[in-house]
């Protein structure tokens, strides 16, 4: 069953600055993928995820959407607060998403 994602204000400190927010969740989407010791093209399939997007929203460069998020978690078996360090999604993540 989908995750519902509530989007609030940014919780924690460092994450009002849009730039710095796509950087802490894909290098959260990275750590997460790497302890699992997947590759990138595996955890892409599993999310059903574009790779090349998983990669540059890994990279900080794009954000995820909410269903892509959602996706992840599930592939990862993690709640998609996680990316946000347990927080609600961020506004500012999804906007342009």
């Amino acid at each position: 069953m989908p995750q519902e994602i509530s989007v609030g204000r940014p919780h924690a400190r460092g994450m009002d600055n849009r730039g710095e927010l796509l950087a802490a969740v894909g290098g959260e989407l990275l750590r997460q993928r790497s302890q699992l010791g997947l590759s990138l093209e595996e955890a892409a399939a599993s999310g059903h995820v574009d790779a090349a997007r998983l990669a540059a929203a890994e990279g900080g460069d794009t954000p995820l959407s909410a269903d892509e998020l959602d996706r992840m978690a599930g592939a990862y078996g993690v709640d998609v607060t996680s990316f946000f360090g347990g927080h609600t999604t961020p506004l500012a993540y999804l906007a342009g998403a």
